[in-house]
């Protein structure tokens, strides 16, 4: 396989995920993750997911945490190739409340590793 066509499927991986999480879909974002997988967002302490169901749990405790957002722009999406099979997408974006004014804008990183034929999400910071 290319770098390309790699880079491709790292993005096609992220958008799936950040669609489903954006509709809402936790079986759909759930099917994005080989475990195990860490996470720290907007949460005081980085935690890892051991399977689909402390997945959804820790998912839970993201949203809750994270600001009350009523939209989210993209500003930027960037692949990084990190070495064989293992990359990093840092999305940065800013996101509105209710009144639209600015509440808050920064960078998530996603690390995907290729697990089989596909690339799969094992962090989020």
């Amino acid at each position: 396989m290319t770098a390309a066509s790699d880079e491709a499927k790292v993005m096609e991986t992220h958008n799936r995920y950040y669609q489903a999480l954006s509709n809402g879909n936790m079986d759909a974002l759930a099917d994005n993750f080989t475990f195990p997988a860490a996470f720290k967002g907007f949460l005081d302490d980085v935690v890892v997911a051991t399977n689909k169901e402390s997945l959804l749990t820790i998912y839970e405790e993201l949203i809750a945490a994270a600001p009350k957002a009523t939209r989210t722009e993209l500003r930027a999406t960037e692949v990084s190739y990190l070495r064989p099979g293992v990359y990093m997408v840092t999305m940065s974006y800013e996101q509105y409340g209710e009144d639209d004014e600015s509440i808050h804008e920064g960078s998530a990183m996603y690390f995907l590793k290729q697990v089989v034929d596909d690339y799969k999400l094992f962090a989020v910071f």
